[in-house]
């Protein structure tokens, strides 16, 4: 086989690779359409890097070949259209690729996003070809070490520590949600005691409270704020304002609530809408709101809210 006929054959291959790319890649896109999951290895994003890079490489490769009339001009074709659409899929690469920051067994650390796209930390579990997002942060972590985050199968949760030299966070939550609800007094005194060991060296502390999934969030000493399990925020309670530092008179409760409404459209047609609505506000003597425990601000708001509800 000469030299001439083995380049046909490959260019030829390669079309077909890329052929069968196209519909992969796409039923790879619709497995995980709205689920929390990321292909394992990067599958994906290197499934879509290969069709890209056959598009730009088979006409350079093709060059000088006896050919027929159609590959001639679909290699054109898709060589332009490689090129022109490059720059935007190198951002959607660069967004959809797992960046594996640590792993512990089947458990990955791993980041997402970049480029045009917002960074974020986010732990999960290796299954099958996939990997299974358990807990996400805004809070990015690049050199995390095996010592500064750990696992707990037995009583279902994670601990995350985020250092760096102008930041710091910790997270606990859960893996499982069953087995982390099941054993709700040992996670109670567990956050308890990262609390109570971390709340001057932190930044930043996030807990989910196993009673309701509900997030207890510390922003150095400034407030606490309350979150349900469906991310919507609840409560905020403000001990100083967060921009100046400075120490407020009254103690400032805020509470919201998510109000969903019709909003109409040209006239006829209409859209269900949310708008995040401030339900009340309370301002308390800075002495009567002591700075409080995650299990101790879990039980005041929701206390609170059972009080002031209409």
């Amino acid at each position: 086989m000469d030299a001439k006929s083995l380049r046909y054959k490959i260019c030829l291959c390669m079309v077909w690779v890329q052929l069968a790319l196209m519909p992969t890649v796409y039923l790879m896109m619709l497995a995980i359409e709205g689920k929390p999951y990321v292909w394992r290895w990067n599958l994906l994003a290197w499934g879509m890097l290969t069709g890209y890079l056959i598009g730009i490489l088979a006409l350079p490769l093709s060059r000088g070949l006896d050919k027929p009339k159609f590959l001639k001009w679909w290699l054109r074709i898709d060589f332009a259209a490689s090129i022109l659409l490059f720059i935007p899929f190198y951002f959607t690469f660069i967004v959809l690729k797992a960046n594996f920051v640590s792993e512990r067994g089947k458990y990955v650390l791993f980041t997402t996003g970049g480029g045009m796209g917002k960074p974020a930390l986010r732990l999960g579990k290796s299954d099958g070809l996939w990997i299974k997002e358990l807990y996400n942060s805004d809070d990015v972590g690049f050199d995390i070490c095996d010592e500064d985050w750990k696992v707990n199968e037995e009583y279902g949760y994670s601990s995350l520590k985020i250092l760096n030299d102008y930041y710091k966070s910790i997270h606990v939550f859960p893996i499982d949600s069953s087995i982390y609800h099941h054993h709700k007094i040992i996670i109670d005194t567990y956050i308890e005691s990262v609390f109570h060991a971390s709340s001057v060296c932190y930044d930043k502390m996030e807990f989910v409270m196993p009673d309701d999934f509900s997030t207890i969030e510390y922003r150095d000493s400034s407030s606490i704020k309350y979150q349900r399990s469906d991310y919507t925020q609840l409560a905020e309670i403000e001990y100083r304002s967060y921009e100046t530092g400075n120490i407020l008179d009254p103690v400032l409760i805020t509470f919201y609530r998510i109000e969903k409404g019709i909003e109409t459209i040209n006239g006829s047609d209409t859209l269900l809408v949310e708008r995040t609505k401030t339900e009340k506000q309370i301002r308390l003597p800075k002495d009567s709101v002591a700075w409080m425990s995650p299990t101790e601000a879990h039980h005041f708001i929701n206390s609170l809210e059972r009080r002031i509800e209409p």
